[in-house]
């Protein structure tokens, strides 16, 4: 199987980094590009308080500016990983939707995406982007396992 493009959706709870390191080796085996995905979630969960003022706009704008400088320091931590094909794709919204969204975008052939190991009680409250992403994906998924669990 040749892995042409590579989606690899990260954030900044640091749990990404070992799905980087994978999508990073698959693209050296396969020459394959990877697309760093960051999903801005703040502005969309913010939306029943946001007004169109001034302020909020400037917030809005400053999360964004975070989310490209992450990107761009999440892609030189790739490049360093021995990838040589790598973009990036910043969204805002609801995270499952956009790397679903993105995947269908840029045909994607795998999906490369970090998950938790989760307690008891972490089970919970998890799996709603894991689920819907796994459900909605046009695509294979490597679910990476984070190391430490998630209380």
């Amino acid at each position: 199987m040749e892995y042409r493009n590579i989606l690899c959706p990260v954030d900044d709870t640091g749990v990404s980094e070992e799905a980087e390191r994978h999508a990073a080796y698959l693209s050296k085996l396969s020459g394959g590009r990877v697309t760093l995905l960051h999903v801005v979630e703040k502005w969309y969960r913010s939306q029943p308080v946001v007004t169109n003022s001034d302020e909020w706009e400037h917030i809005h704008d400053d999360w964004l500016k975070q989310g490209r400088d992450f990107l761009q320091h999440e892609a030189e931590k790739v490049k360093g990983y021995g990838a040589v094909h790598i973009d990036t794709a910043l969204r805002d919204g609801d995270a499952a939707h956009e790397i679903v969204a993105t995947a269908f975008e840029t045909k994607a052939d795998l999906i490369v995406m970090a998950t938790h190991r989760y307690s008891p009680i972490g089970k919970i409250f998890a799996g709603s982007v894991t689920d819907r992403v796994t459900r909605k994906s046009p695509c294979p998924i490597l679910w990476v396992l984070a190391s430490k669990p998630i209380e």
